[in-house]
């Protein structure tokens, strides 16, 4: 029977996964420092705690106010949406209001009720001021 020589056996592959981490830890270890940071004798973490807690407490609420204002942003283009939309309704509302003030627009409703438009001039009426 013939050997397969071109898979590899899982031994092989999870030692050069192993291999991979194990050179990639010791980068990230040369390049950032992980192991002076947080190693077992180091007690950098526990003596500054107070200020990474700060730090964090400050992160959190930069992050809640950016949410929050942004928030804010989305209520007030939705709020001068229905403003444009009302004031809209509003200029339609006047215009047809101040042409139904008109002579035109009134003698054309009270056509229905039996009402027409003077055809004579109106009486002028005098006073005379001696008589008082």
């Amino acid at each position: 029977m013939a050997k397969n020589t071109f898979r590899q056996p899982e031994r092989v592959a999870k030692q050069k996964q192993q291999r991979r981490k194990l050179k990639l830890a010791s980068w990230l270890n040369d390049a950032i420092g992980l192991d002076r940071l947080f190693g077992e004798d180091n007690a950098w973490p526990i003596q500054h705690i107070d200020r990474i807690l700060w730090v964090t407490f400050l992160l959190i609420l930069y992050i809640g106010l950016n949410h929050n204002a942004e928030r804010l942003v989305r209520r007030i283009q939705r709020t001068k949406t229905q403003v444009d939309e009302l004031r809209s309704q509003f200029t339609v509302l006047q215009a047809d209001f101040n042409k139904s003030g008109k002579q035109s627009e009134i003698s054309k409703r009270v056509v229905e009720l039996g009402l027409a438009d003077s055809q004579t001039p109106p009486h002028k009426i005098v006073v005379k001021s001696d008589e008082h």
